[in-house]
C-alpha cells in the first residue's frame, strides 16, 4: 500500500512493533515469560513503541476536528491499555504479555488500514508535515 511520505516513518515503526508482537507470541507459546524475555519486551517497548505513541499524539490531536472521534478515542485507549499491559508483563504475568502482543499486532493493523488512510484523506500538507516533525523529535 502506498503511504504518504510524511507518514512512512510511523509505518516503519510498525514493522518493529510487529517484530515485537511476534517475539512475545513465540515466547508465550514456548515457555512463558522468563526474566530475560520480560527484560527484552520492556526495553524494546519503552525504546521503540512508547516514543511512537508520543509522536502519534500529534496525529490524533489533528484528527480530532475531522469527525472521526471514535477512531481517535479507540487509538488512545489502546495506547493506554498497552502501557498498562507492558507494566503487568514486566511483573511476570504471561497472560498480560500474551494480551500485549495480540493487542499490539491488532493495533498496528488498525492504524495502517484505518487511521493512516484517514490522515491521508483528511489532513492538509501542513498537518502531515507536523506529524512527520513530531516523529523526528521523538526518535532522536
Amino acid at each position: 500500500m502506498k503511504r504518504d511520505a510524511r507518514l512512512r516513518p510511523l509505518s516503519r515503526d510498525h514493522y518493529q512493533g510487529l517484530v515485537l508482537a511476534r517475539f512475545i507470541a513465540a515466547v508465550c507459546a514456548r515457555d512463558g515469560m522468563d526474566a530475560d524475555a520480560v527484560a527484552v519486551v520492556r526495553e524494546r517497548f519503552l525504546a521503540e513503541i512508547a516514543p511512537h505513541f508520543v509522536a502519534e499524539e500529534t496525529l490524533l490531536s489533528l484528527l480530532e476536528s475531522h469527525g472521526i472521534d471514535h477512531l481517535v478515542a479507540r487509538t488512545r485507549a489502546e495506547h493506554v491499555t498497552m502501557m498498562r499491559l507492558v507494566d503487568e508483563a514486566t511483573a511476570g504475568t504471561t497472560s498480560a504479555a500474551r494480551d500485549l502482543g495480540a493487542l499490539l499486532a491488532q493495533h498496528i493493523r488498525l492504524e495502517e488500514h484505518e487511521l493512516f488512510p484517514a490522515c491521508e484523506a483528511l489532513l492538509s500538507d501542513d498537518e502531515l508535515a507536523r506529524i512527520e516533525a513530531a516523529h523526528s523529535r521523538e526518535h532522536r
